[in-house]
């Protein structure tokens, strides 16, 4: 019986290396692929990877197919966002650069129209010039010519000119008086009708803010002529010379005109004989004493204030 129990407990060497070798080999390999699994490790690849450097099943099993790991996927979506970002910072920059190139474009066209106005400024400002240039020449031959006709006036005699000039508008007398010299002045006033000789006086005497004297006795004679558009115009002789002209006038005739001046204006008649030496206004005033004792007296009384 012992020797029974014996022979029934002995292994044979196929199952002693089946339970000292095989079930372990293979317990540990199924627990090492459970693990390796838990921890996402490619056991496939490294099994194939193991194959295929064999040498002879090597040839019959291929490479496996490396996998992009997770570090190389990160870093790819790091590159994608990268570049997506650079692009869109392109774009943007390409839109200001677009919008810096059409402001300096609407600049670039602004300062062709200001240096174009410029131009334009510079050239209307040449030609004014140019017109008022030839404008002040025409006047200076103009007013070289009233001098000529005034000295002509003054040439003749007086008794000859004064007929001749009683026949001009009041402000043509105006002009032709105001080139003559006093003396000239007062001879052709003396021989003159004592109301155009007032009005004559009156108009020297006058003074009225007129840039051009020349204008006013051209305007008068349009209107004679029918011109309806005219201007007053005038001019203005110093109270020294309009005082002179009188003196140099004889004492009878400076009187009637000044009696007839007095009657529209006596202030201009106190302002010509204060214009005069003592000697002609003395003379002037005898004058008017004998034609007019109380148009003396008027006269004599405001000259005292």
């Amino acid at each position: 019986m012992a020797d029974t129990s014996a022979e029934g407990t002995s292994y044979s060497a196929l199952e002693r290396f089946l339970i000292w070798f095989v079930i372990p080999f293979v317990f540990t390999a199924v627990l090492l692929f459970v693990l390796l699994s838990i921890f996402d490790y490619d056991i496939k690849s490294s099994i194939q990877n193991a194959l295929h450097n064999t040498p002879v099943i090597g040839k019959v099993v291929p490479a496996p197919k490396e996998k992009a790991s997770a570090a190389d996927t990160d870093k790819s979506k790091g590159a994608e966002e990268s570049a997506k970002s650079k692009d869109e910072e392109i774009t943007k920059l390409n839109a200001r650069i677009t919008e810096l190139e059409t402001a300096l474009q609407q600049s670039d066209a602004t300062t062709q129209q200001k240096d174009q106005s410029l131009k334009d400024a510079e050239a209307k400002a040449a030609d004014l010039e140019e017109k008022l240039k030839d404008k002040t020449q025409t006047e200076e031959e103009y007013k070289n010519k009233i001098t000529e006709l005034a000295n002509l006036y003054a040439s003749m005699s007086p008794s000859k000119a004064a007929p001749i000039m009683q026949n001009l508008t009041p402000k043509e007398m105006v002009l032709v008086f105001s080139m003559m010299k006093s003396d000239s002045r007062g001879a052709i006033l003396e021989k003159m009708d004592p109301k155009v000789a007032a009005e004559a006086s009156i108009g020297l005497k006058d003074v009225v803010p007129v840039k051009d004297q020349e204008i006013a006795a051209l305007q008068e004679r349009l209107k004679i002529n029918g011109s309806s558009d005219t201007t007053q115009a005038s001019t203005s002789v110093s109270k020294a010379d309009l005082g002179q002209t009188f003196g140099n006038m004889t004492p009878k005739s400076a009187s009637n005109v000044l009696l007839e001046m007095y009657k529209s204006s006596p202030e201009k008649v106190i302002t010509i004989l204060s214009g005069m030496d003592n000697t002609s206004r003395s003379k002037v005033m005898s004058a008017l004493s004998d034609a007019n004792k109380e148009v003396a007296a008027a006269i004599t009384s405001k000259l005292a204030q």
